[in-house]
């Protein structure tokens, strides 16, 4: 193991949805560190000049662009081969779809079949690490967090759901007939904000989705970030928001407290209730238009 805890393996972090929010803070946290990422968009150039705005030239030489679109599954493999790891930071910028029009840029196409068409490509290109940022409060139907946003945004709490339990599931069955450590990591975080960074120091951590609260884009990209690097931090699904730590909430002076704090973290395990519950009833077989159909079954 490296200092701080990370690990020592080698190669680029891919960061899927790195032309804005999460994903581009996770471009810029990387590079900061002087770690080789790769950001994955749709338009490389908009992710580009993005991140030329953020960073002085002699840090830019940390990122290569990729394009690729998580609704197009031929496009994702050649944007993660070779990458150590990838972190999926899309999401749905489209709420409800209009009748007769088939939106690909909404919940059902990006949060739950574009998480698990990435999967499928990360997989299929061997790589071992996936970390996944879903929602605080995506198995509480009754969080205020939950209603607010599946009411604005096409009931993007239930398709985020699915996509969890459709990485998993993709993982899942690999990990079993590979002699490689295949994880996923699953972060789930307040409502966002683009206060500035908190720090480990800021942050409360727990498992359950049981936190309230928010938490600004550049803490969610360090955890993120950090998960990707870190080998504490597989397996684990976990809530993350801004908050003042003591009491019921250790107080974690670096990344490595955090992590440690949640060793009791696990994955939810998948069933087809479970599955059926997530979409309202109507169950991943009728949902599932992905190309990797061990995620459906």
């Amino acid at each position: 193991m490296a200092v701080s805890g990370r690990s020592d393996a080698t190669g680029e972090i891919g960061v899927i949805g790195a032309s804005r929010g999460t994903g581009l803070q996770c471009v810029l946290y990387l590079a900061k560190l002087k770690v080789p990422c790769r950001a994955i968009a749709r338009d490389p150039k908009v992710a580009e000049a993005a991140v030329n705005r953020a960073l002085p030239a002699a840090l830019r030489k940390n990122v290569s662009y990729y394009k690729a679109d998580v609704t197009l599954p031929k496009t994702l493999p050649s944007a993660v081969r070779g990458c150590r790891a990838v972190i999926f930071a899309a999401t749905a910028t489209a709420g409800w779809r209009l009748p007769f029009y088939d939106n690909s840029e909404t919940p059902p196409h990006v949060d739950f079949e574009g998480s698990v068409n990435a999967a499928s490509a990360a997989v299929a290109e061997g790589v071992s690490r996936f970390i996944l940022v879903s929602s605080l409060a995506v198995t509480q139907p009754s969080h205020a967090m939950h209603i607010a946003r599946n009411t604005a945004m096409g009931r993007i709490m239930d398709w985020k759901l699915l996509g969890e339990q459709g990485v998993q599931k993709v993982y899942d069955a690999v990990q079993k007939s590979s002699t490689r450590d295949m994880a996923v990591t699953i972060v789930r975080p307040g409502f966002l904000t683009d206060e500035a960074a908190a720090g480990p120091g800021g942050l409360l951590v727990d498992t359950g989705d049981n936190l309230a609260g928010s938490v600004s884009r550049a803490d969610l990209a360090a955890v993120c970030a950090e998960a990707a690097l870190r080998d504490d931090a597989k397996r684990l699904v976990f809530e993350v928001v801004a908050g003042q730590q003591g009491g019921n909430y250790p107080v974690c002076a670096n990344w490595e407290h955090v992590f440690s704090s949640l060793k009791n973290g696990h994955l939810p395990v998948a069933s087809t209730s479970c599955l059926q519950a997530g979409a309202g009833g109507l169950g991943i077989q009728g949902l599932c238009g992905v190309q990797d159909v061990r995620s459906c079954t």
